[in-house]
């Protein structure tokens, strides 16, 4: 497996203890790290196209434009890079996360654990939650790698 997909692997697989409340391993930012998730994924393609092993790959885009979950991660990314869309790949406005956590505190401070609830976000397809689109862009590629492999 290659540097780039092992590191989208290495951020979807963070996501789990974040989601679960082990915060203070992987730096407490919820939405820092879905963002870096969805940036990571998204990018995946501009190093396929300029990878001399992956010449044969120049469906990428097609790929992306093919597959709701990777045009609203191309939407993420992009709206992260630029502030405002001036075009998008989705059919729809891309909402912000929303972030519901709640605390539960132990006998001393240092025992205090916060759990992430509910992260979600409004694309084409309705509120979803963060993770499972996070999920289904993963095994986007996972298919793509498994399609395109010589």
């Amino acid at each position: 497996m290659d540097y780039q997909h092992a590191r989208l692997r290495y951020q979807f697989n963070k996501l789990e203890p974040i989601r679960n409340g082990v915060f203070p391993e992987y730096g407490g930012n919820v939405e820092f790290e879905l963002l870096s998730f969805f940036e990571i994924c998204y990018h995946l393609k501009d190093w396929i196209k300029h990878s001399p092993e992956y010449k044969d790959f120049s469906n990428v885009e097609h790929f992306v434009n093919q597959s709701s979950a990777m045009r609203i991660c191309a939407d993420i990314c992009n709206r992260l890079k630029h502030r405002n869309l001036k075009k998008r790949r989705s059919n729809f406005e891309i909402g912000i996360f929303r972030l519901k956590s709640s605390m539960t505190v132990g006998p001393e401070a240092s025992m205090a654990l916060a759990s992430l609830k509910e992260a979600t976000i409004e694309t084409e397809r309705g509120q979803e939650c963060c993770y499972a689109l996070a999920k289904e862009c993963l095994h986007e590629w996972e298919r793509y790698f498994s399609e395109n492999v010589v």
